[in-house]
């Protein structure tokens, strides 16, 4: 039997030689799944035009939001408990049929609301019935919690590559084939399916033993989880709902053209948000060893989370911003010239969403998980407000807009609002300016 990994030891430095490595790991494994991912998306693009581009991503975001309520938040409680507790296999299996029964109801859900909101658009619906199959799929994914708890990156690493290689090679064989974007739309199963059979072979190859014979449920983790997760299932809802209800708002206000053309420029956007969310997720496990080891008192190690998160969302962003404009028009051509000018917006809200995350995990490090919901659900308001406001006499720019100004009120200025969260905002403004903080840290090791 395979020994289990063993976990760092809590101390009063965040960055452990153990978390530097496995950041470098999942940032290697995303830049190169992003870059096949993007290529691919790019063809995907230039080959549909805007408009059916723009209905393949209405189709997305829509089953998005109900696939984050599929997730149940469980993601934190499940990494939290699987740092302390020896009855490891009790955890992930009682997570596991949480979310494949939350995913069922939720898919199905999916295809109700399109139907309400468009119905008289036959292939918008086909689209989100089709797409929406990935979300009860897609449940073996929470396996990756038991990884992201033992600090252990390679194997789900090489899984998610392998998944993403050959759900890409199917999209390219559909484009290369001439086949519609209903073929296109089977493939996103189809990744939800490879990358659930990767994970779960890579966990029974790495937690063997022990880890498979107790791989099961128990009535009392199933309640514990569900009364550990609501907050953060309300509010991984909410996040997802104000990070597509831009798209949703503009497919219901404008045209799919419109749809397209900011679709695009979203998904140029989310490249970058991956690169303050894997430092976050990967140094939240030490955090809170950290903090159960009653070093919540010192600022030390939870402002260099905050330093970190913001350093690598304003670099990414600054970088993104300054090739934007060669890089579309070398791309994608004339059609999408203007996603190029709504990409110079919509790229700053990635410091909104670096600030956002990296409160997210500080406060169910510090227990203050019951928040996360009235915070994440006033960023939805503001969202929701804004979009309505600018979107009928600005379209896709005024959606861009209205993104970046709600995710960074929500991200930093809400934590204002409330007195448990000021430790939080306070360490967010410094994050401004982390580098000479960052650099001691460096030092140090």
């Amino acid at each position: 039997m395979k020994a289990e990994a063993p976990m760092d030891p809590p101390t009063g430095r965040l960055v452990s030689r153990r978390s530097f490595v496995s950041s470098f790991i999942l940032l290697a494994e995303n830049l190169v799944r992003l870059g096949l991912v993007a290529a691919v998306s790019f063809w995907i693009a230039h080959v549909l035009g805007p408009e059916r581009f723009g209905l393949l991503n209405y189709a997305s975001a829509l089953v998005m939001v109900f696939w984050s309520i599929a997730l149940l938040g469980l993601d934190t409680p499940v990494v939290a408990r699987l740092t302390h507790r020896e009855d490891q296999g009790v955890v992930v299996g009682s997570a596991l049929v949480l979310r494949a029964l939350a995913g069922i109801v939720c898919a199905l859900a999916a295809c109700g609301a399109v139907w309400i909101m468009r119905p008289d658009e036959p292939l918008v619906i086909l689209l989100v019935a089709i797409v929406s199959i990935s979300i009860p799929i897609s449940a073996p994914l929470v396996i990756d919690c038991w990884f992201k708890a033992h600090n252990e990156a390679l194997q789900p690493a090489i899984a998610r590559l392998v998944a993403t290689l050959l759900s890409s090679a199917a999209k390219v064989g559909c484009l290369m084939l001439g086949f519609g974007v209903v073929a296109l739309a089977w493939t996103i199963a189809l990744e939800a399916i490879l990358g659930a059979l990767a994970l779960v072979v890579a966990y029974y190859g790495m937690a063997r033993g022990q880890v498979r014979q107790a791989l099961r449920t128990r009535r009392g983790e199933l309640v514990g989880l569900l009364k550990e997760s609501w907050p953060y299932a309300l509010s991984t809802a909410a996040i997802a709902a104000y990070m597509k209800v831009d798209i949703i708002l503009l497919g219901m206000l404008s045209t799919n053209v419109e749809v397209g053309l900011y679709g695009l420029c979203q998904r140029l956007s989310e490249v970058l948000y991956i690169l303050p969310v894997i430092v976050v997720d990967v140094l939240y496990p030490q955090l809170v060893r950290h903090q159960s080891a009653g070093a919540a008192g010192s600022l030390g190690a939870p402002q260099t989370f905050f330093d970190l998160s913001f350093a690598v969302a304003i670099i990414g962003t600054l970088v993104a911003v300054s090739a934007v404009q060669w890089l579309v028009p070398w791309f994608f051509g004339d059609a999408y010239l203007r996603t190029a000018d709504l990409f110079l917006v919509h790229a700053f809200s990635c410091i909104g969403v670096a600030m956002a995350h990296a409160r997210y995990k500080w406060m169910a490090a510090s227990g203050l998980q019951n928040l996360a919901p009235v915070v994440t659900l006033v960023g939805l308001g503001l969202a929701i407000l804004l979009n309505l406001l600018l979107i009928p006499s600005h379209g896709a720019m005024g959606a861009a807009v209205a993104t970046v100004m709600a995710y960074v009120g929500s991200g930093y200025l809400v934590s204002f609002a409330f007195p448990a969260l000021r430790p939080a905002a306070i360490m967010q403004s410094r994050s401004f300016w982390p580098w000479h903080r960052l650099w001691r840290e460096v030092k140090r090791r």
